[in-house]
């Protein structure tokens, strides 16, 4: 069973990774086609509202750590990693304002998530996702060259997950929490005209830890879940007048 669940695994990052290739040559054809002609001219020649959509190519890490009492004593403690891929579509708004050759973005969004990761241990079945997730973010940037700029990421998110755990023989749950965490990420943005944008870029997001408490009979289990997440992202941003 698990070798099977790393080989569905492994299917589902090579379709993320052709459709996040696929996204990017659709992506940069437009840069090509349009961007001789706004060759002199960035986005940004004042402050100025912004929306857009965007694709992300997610790989999640869920670490837990696990201790086990019986009649209040400690039998077993252990530790593994759950790792899953996913995708995201993200719709957001913001504001960016300019000065010479740097601006600083303010941001907020949602991203929604497509997947989840069901792995089998022994007689007990886990499954954890993340749903969606509200995000708020900070973009200071740097024109290094006419219309292409070099840009940072620092955010908090706020994510919806599902852990969940079956069992015949064992203690089960199944909880859904929202957590909090905080983005750091670095890309590059090429202003297409002085209205359209796009981004590629790459963040780490660390989520808090959740911890999960069941007892079954004189049995007492403690399992606390650290998610974290890596993301490859492609982004296409508008300006408002």
């Amino acid at each position: 069973n698990f070798g099977k669940q790393l080989k569905e695994e492994s299917m589902k990052s090579q379709k993320g990774i052709i459709c996040l290739s696929i996204f990017t040559i659709i992506i940069f054809s437009l840069v090509a086609i349009a961007g001789p002609a706004a060759a002199d001219e960035s986005a940004l020649s004042s402050g100025k509202a912004y929306m857009g959509i965007g694709y992300g190519y997610h790989d999640i890490d869920m670490e837990t750590d696990f201790t086990r009492r019986t009649n209040g004593v400690i039998t077993e403690v252990s530790s593994f990693k759950n790792n899953y891929n996913t995708h995201r579509g993200s719709l957001f708004m913001g504001y960016t304002l300019p000065w010479d050759q740097y601006y600083l973005s303010g941001q907020v969004g949602v991203n929604v998530f497509d997947a989840e990761f069901e792995l089998s241990a022994g007689s007990s079945q886990f499954t954890n996702a993340l749903n969606h997730a509200f995000s708020m973010d900070l973009i200071p940037g740097f024109y290094f060259y006419k219309q292409l700029s070099v840009f940072a990421k620092l955010g908090i998110v706020y994510g919806d997950f599902d852990f969940a755990k079956s069992s015949p023989t064992s203690t089960t749950y199944d909880v859904s929490e929202y957590l909090f965490g905080g983005t750091l990420g670095i890309g590059l943005a090429y202003d297409i005209t002085p209205r359209i944008t796009v981004k590629l870029g790459y963040e780490q997001t660390w989520y808090e830890d959740t911890e999960i408490n069941v007892t079954r009979g004189t049995r007492s289990d403690k399992s606390i879940v650290k998610p974290e997440m890596e993301t490859i992202f492609l982004i296409l941003q508008y300006y408002f007048k």
